[in-house]
């Protein structure tokens, strides 16, 4: 009775067993058949992508590699088609995503140069390197790679090093036509006729084939333009490069332009089968009617709108095509009309700018004020809209709007650069040396590491004698690091000589050559120090700097310094 007890009993235990066994065998299999059944959508959903991307359906690659990401966050592949879809798009994003791509398949080399050239895409130098430098030796005997260094000399307008790699490329890679394209493109660009030569035959070569035909081409015709080619040459080049099917409306604007340049004769009749063409495509319409008013062809695009559907007009971004065309030949009363009691939605910023055009032209400032307010106000921080906005305010020649609008772009962490830039350039050609130190305040902050930049705003600061103690150390210490730089050397013997040492001022620039002291802008520099040791030399010296382009307050520092030398 015990013994068939103790049997009951290991027939229960190996019941339990097998049914645990069993349990967990069956989580295994359900968790292996997840595991490919997730494979299996990343494969499908990534071949999707990459077939829509092939024919130009951003939206759904962009869809089915984030659905991708929702099954699996580690996709490596995924992570590059958002990527792609973001460098075409011209959104930063896109290196946050090819870093991720790097993390999640670190030996990969091909991911490494991609982040590599979209950082240099994205004026990021340091990331670039960042992502180089993690390449081994094998990666960088690859095509892929001198191809990227190349773009990097590009940037650093090392045109030298930029030749030999694309050429190291196309030895490594004979068959990427990619790669011969930028070679001809770069020896286009070289002083060497050797060299430009046969770049121009690699070119004239890629003409004949099918995918870089158009990009060859168009290298030609920029290159005969710069080379002040025959108008024959591009034009015959241009006429070729508009009948390709790959043809963009670019191209064919510039065959127009071309044709209409050159006065030929069978300018009308391509005009007008260009406007039958465009007439049924808003965007292909808008460009038309706005190259038609670049090239004061206003009255003849208004006589083709007046035979253009009005529905086909209202279509964007047609409305505002027109209004530039009223707003060129300065037909306030007509402008007012096209925009008042109009609506263009995506754009209704633009409308409300255009309409304060009109209402300027017709002198009611009260009205204006109220319309550019409405502009700036629908703009808001959308860097896009102000850029719309800054273009049209240099067309009005709006000065005080245009920099109103581009100190709001200095917010934008993507665009503040060359805002500042434009900016910077605005203030010294209007000779504004107070809006020269407030924008060299704000570039200095964002650009540290800029010796030029932290010079300028150390030589401003001390004319305007603003932060005087900050401007003598950054002067000092630029000099240390450059010595014979002649612009810190003559920031730094202003500053010393702002502290009533001429002599040590003096003796700062007399270290620099005989060419670099005959440099107008350090000329300046050394006449004034001269002056304050009461030495004749200083005459000569502030003569050659009164013919640099100085500041105000630099005028004021030569005149004063050559009275004190004409009252001794």
């Amino acid at each position: 009775m015990e013994h068939s007890h103790r049997r009951k009993e290991r027939l229960y235990l190996k019941l339990i067993f097998g049914a645990l066994l069993g349990l967990f065998l069956l989580i295994a299999l359900i968790w292996s058949g997840r595991d490919l059944y997730a494979r299996w959508q990343e494969r499908r959903l990534i071949r999707r992508a990459v077939a829509a991307m092939e024919h130009g359906d951003d939206a759904t690659a962009s869809l089915a590699a984030r659905t991708v990401l929702q099954i699996k966050p580690t996709s490596a592949s995924a992570a590059r088609i958002v990527a792609e879809i973001a460098e075409k798009a011209g959104n930063r994003v896109a290196l946050d995503w090819r870093r991720k791509a790097v993390e999640f398949d670190p030996r990969s080399v091909n991911d490494a140069l991609a982040l590599a050239r979209c950082a240099l895409q994205f004026n990021e130098p340091g990331l670039a390197e960042q992502a180089l430098a993690g390449i081994d030796e094998q990666g960088k005997q690859t095509a892929g790679f001198h191809a990227v260094i190349a773009l990097q000399a590009q940037t650093r307008r090392d045109d030298e090093t930029a030749a030999r790699e694309w050429e190291r490329a196309v030895q490594l890679a004979p068959n990427q036509t990619d790669y011969q394209l930028q070679l001809g493109m770069q020896q286009l660009r070289s002083g060497n006729e050797n060299q430009r030569d046969a770049g121009k035959a690699i070119l004239t070569k890629l003409r004949e084939d099918q995918k870089q035909r158009a990009a060859a081409t168009r290298a030609l015709i920029s290159d005969g333009i710069a080379q002040h080619e025959s108008a024959q040459q591009l034009l015959a080049l241009a006429k070729d490069l508009q009948s390709y099917p790959e043809a963009t409306l670019n191209d064919r604007l510039m065959y127009l332009d071309f044709l209409h340049q050159a006065q030929l004769p069978e300018y009308a009749g391509y005009l007008t089968k260009f406007q039958a063409d465009v007439v049924d495509n808003p965007t292909e319409l808008g460009a038309l009617l706005e190259w038609m008013s670049k090239t004061n062809q206003n009255l003849l695009a208004l006589d083709f709108v007046k035979q253009i559907a009005p529905e086909k007009l209202e279509k964007w971004p047609v409305p505002m095509a027109i209004a530039r065309l009223y707003a060129q030949l300065a037909d306030w009363n007509k402008l007012e009309a096209v925009t008042k009691d109009a609506n263009w939605r995506q754009a209704e910023f633009m409308r409300h700018a255009y309409l304060a055009r009109a209402l300027r032209g017709r002198d009611k400032p009260a009205a204006v004020e109220h319309e550019w307010g409405q502009a700036t106000k629908q703009a808001g921080n959308q860097s896009a809209s102000i850029l719309a906005l800054i273009q049209v305010t240099k067309e009005w020649h709006w000065e005080k709007e245009m920099v109103d609008l581009l100190w709001s772009l200095t917010a934008d962490p993507e665009r503040q650069r060359e805002a500042i830039q434009a900016l910077y350039q605005y203030y010294g050609r209007t000779q504004d040396t107070q809006g020269l130190y407030r924008i060299l305040v704000r570039w200095a902050e964002i650009a540290p590491d800029n010796l030029n930049i932290q010079n300028n705003y150390a030589q401003v600061a001390l004319l305007l004698d603003a932060n005087r103690d900050e401007a003598r150390k950054i002067a000092a210490d630029l000099y240390q690091k450059a010595p014979t730089n002649a612009a810190y050397a003559a920031t730094y013997a202003y500053s010393l000589l702002t502290k009533g040492d001429a002599r040590q001022a003096a003796k700062v620039l007399t270290s620099l050559t005989p060419e670099q002291l005959r440099d107008p802008a350090v000329s300046a520099y050394y006449g004034l120090c001269l002056a304050a040791l009461h030495d004749d030399k200083a005459r000569d010296f502030l003569a050659a700097g009164q013919q640099a382009a100085l500041l105000p307050e630099e005028k004021k520092l030569i005149d004063k310094a050559l009275a004190s030398l004409n009252s001794r």
